[in-house]
C-alpha cells in the first residue's frame, strides 16, 4: 500500500510540473508572439512612410509615379543627383540680454543629429554633480558646492550681493530638472562653439550651414528632444551670446544619393518595399485630381436660326436631365430674386412700403419667375463653369470621373422649395417644356495629388516573414497573425487601429 501511495505522489508531482510548464508557456509564448508582432508592425509602418517619401521624390525626378516599389527603390539607390538645399536654421533669442539662444533645423528628428563643436575642445557632458559644480565655479559662481546643495531661498541669501544670483540659481535648478528629464542633455560648450548637422548616414554628403556662437563666459549647451517635431538646442551664458551665420553659397544646392537621403538604415534594411509579414511588396495606389469644366447653352425651341445654333450639337430638353433642369431653374430663380429686391428697394426709397411684406415679396417672386422663365432665353443663354476639381483613388477613377459624376459637381444646384412650388404651376411647366439645351462636360487635365502605400495583408495572404514554432499554433493560444495594419498617404501617417 505504501508503494502505491509513493507512486501516486510521483505522478501527481509530474502532473503538477507539466501544468506549471504549460502555465508558463501560456504566458511567455503569447507575450513573445505579441512582441514579434509589435516589432513587425513598427518595421512595416516605418517602411511605408519611407517608401511614400521615396515615391514622391521619384515622381519629382522622373515625372511619373510607379506602382513597382522595387523599381522605385532601385532607381533611388542609383540616383546620385538629388538636388537639396542646406537645411533651414531657425535662430531664436529667448531673452532681452541675448544670453539665451535657441537653435533648431528643419527635417531633424533627434538632437544627436546636431553637431556642436567647441573651439579647441570636445563637447563635455556635465550631467554629473562634480562636473556641473566645476562648470559653475568656472563661470564665476561663488561657493559653487554650497549653491548645489542649497534651495532657492538659501541661494538668494548666499548670493544676495551678486548681480548674477538669479542666473546661478536658474542653472542649479536646471541641473536637477534635467536629471529627471531624459530628453535633455547638458554640455559645457566653452566660449566659442560652432553648430551644424551631424548626419547619421556617413555616406550622405548633405551639409548644413554653420552657426557660430561666442560669449565671454562658458556657454551651457542644452540638447532637447521633446518629440519628433520638437528638437532643438538651447545655449545659455552668463554674458551676451553673439551669433554669426556666414552662409556658404556652395551649400544652397547640393547633390545627394536619393536612397541614402530617404532611408537612414539603408545598409541594414535593403528591402524597405516589402511587408515584413508576407515578404510581398506593399500595395500602391494614387489619389488623382481631375480638373473639369462644362459649357451649356439654353434656348427656346422656336428660336430664330435654330438650325445654325444647334448644328453638330446633341440637343436635349431641359427636363430630360434633373441636374441640368435644376441648374437652369437656379439661374431663373437668381434673376427673379434680383428683380424683386430692386423693385422693393426702389419703392422703399420713395417711402412706399407696398412691397415690403413677405407676402408681397412672394407674390412678386411668382410674377417675375414666370416672366424670367421665358425672358432669360429670349436669346440663347450661354453659361460655363471652369476649373472645378474632383478627387478620386485611381482604382475608382473610371466611376468618379464619369459624365454622371461630372454632372453632379458641375451642375450642382438646388433651386429650393419655392421654385419647386412655382414649377408645379401649369403655365410655368409649359414654359419649361419649351426650352432645350446642348452641353458638354470635359476633363481638362488629370494629375496625381498624392500616393498611398499600404500593407498587402488580406484574408488570402500567406505569412512568410516568420515561422510559427510548435507551441505558437494559433489554435493553441489564439494568437492571430498580425496585419501590419495601416497606410501612409502622401507622407502623413494615419494608421488603422484594432
Amino acid at each position: 500500500m505504501s508503494f502505491k501511495s509513493q507512486k501516486g505522489g510521483i505522478i501527481l508531482i509530474i502532473v503538477a510540473v507539466l501544468i506549471l510548464i504549460l502555465l508558463v508557456m501560456s504566458v511567455q509564448v503569447p507575450k513573445k508572439q505579441w512582441e514579434e508582432q509589435a516589432k513587425r508592425t513598427e518595421i512595416a509602418r516605418s517602411r511605408m512612410l519611407a517608401m511614400s517619401d521615396c515615391e514622391i521624390l521619384y515622381k519629382q525626378e522622373t515625372g511619373n509615379f510607379d506602382k513597382d516599389l522595387n523599381k522605385v527603390y532601385e532607381f533611388a539607390t542609383n540616383y546620385n543627383d538629388l538636388k537639396m538645399g542646406a537645411p533651414d536654421i531657425d535662430i531664436e533669442v529667448l531673452d532681452m540680454d541675448s544670453t539665451s539662444i535657441r537653435l533648431s533645423f528643419t527635417d531633424i528628428t533627434h538632437f544627436k543629429d546636431f553637431n556642436a563643436v567647441p573651439e579647441g575642445q570636445t563637447l563635455d557632458n556635465i550631467e554629473t554633480k562634480d562636473k556641473y559644480t566645476a562648470y559653475l565655479s568656472g563661470i564665476g559662481c561663488p561657493d559653487a558646492e554650497v549653491v548645489m546643495e542649497s534651495d532657492a531661498a538659501q541661494i538668494d541669501e548666499l548670493l544676495k550681493e551678486n548681480p548674477h544670483k538669479i542666473f546661478y540659481r536658474s542653472l542649479k535648478e536646471k541641473f536637477y530638472k534635467s536629471s529627471e528629464n531624459t530628453t535633455e542633455v547638458l554640455y559645457n560648450a566653452g566660449k566659442n562653439v560652432s553648430v551644424d548637422i551631424q548626419t547619421r548616414n556617413p555616406n550622405l554628403t548633405l551639409k548644413s550651414q554653420t552657426i557660430k556662437l561666442t560669449s565671454t563666459s562658458d556657454i551651457l549647451a542644452i540638447a532637447n528632444y521633446k518629440s519628433k517635431k520638437d528638437v532643438f538646442w538651447d545655449f545659455v551664458s552668463k554674458d551676451k551670446i553673439s551669433v554669426s551665420l556666414n552662409k556658404n553659397e556652395a551649400l544652397e544646392e547640393q547633390s545627394v544619393n536619393m536612397a541614402q537621403y530617404v532611408f537612414s538604415n539603408i545598409y541594414e534594411d535593403t528591402t524597405p518595399y516589402l511587408c515584413p509579414s508576407t515578404l510581398e511588396q506593399f500595395n500602391v495606389s494614387y489619389n488623382l485630381m481631375a480638373t473639369v469644366s462644362m459649357n451649356v447653352t439654353f434656348f427656346k425651341n422656336d428660336t430664330k436660326d435654330l438650325a445654325n445654333i444647334t448644328k453638330g450639337k446633341n440637343v436635349h430638353k431641359v427636363t430630360d436631365n434633373p441636374f441640368v433642369q435644376n441648374y437652369f431653374l437656379n439661374i431663373v430663380k437668381a434673376k427673379a430674386e434680383r428683380k424683386v429686391t430692386e423693385l422693393v428697394r426702389e419703392y422703399e426709397m420713395d417711402g412706399d412700403s407696398t412691397y415690403s411684406s413677405e407676402k408681397a415679396k412672394s407674390e412678386l417672386f411668382s410674377k417675375f419667375f414666370a416672366e424670367q422663365l421665358t425672358e432669360v432665353v429670349k436669346e440663347p443663354l450661354v453659361d460655363e463653369v471652369k476649373d472645378k476639381t474632383i478627387e478620386s483613388p485611381d482604382t475608382e477613377s473610371d466611376v468618379r470621373f464619369s459624365e454622371e459624376e461630372r454632372f453632379k459637381i458641375l451642375f450642382d444646384a438646388n433651386p429650393g422649395e419655392q421654385v419647386a412650388e412655382e414649377i408645379k404651376k401649369e403655365i410655368n411647366a409649359i414654359s419649361l417644356s419649351q426650352i432645350s439645351c446642348f452641353y458638354s462636360t470635359n476633363i481638362v487635365k488629370t494629375e496625381t495629388s498624392s500616393v498611398k502605400i499600404e500593407s498587402p495583408i488580406n484574408e488570402n495572404s500567406v505569412f512568410k516573414g516568420y515561422t510559427r514554432g510548435l507551441f505558437q499554433n494559433k489554435m493553441l493560444f489564439g494568437i492571430d497573425d498580425d496585419e501590419n495594419a495601416g497606410y501612409v498617404d502622401d507622407g502623413e501617417p494615419s494608421w488603422k487601429k484594432d
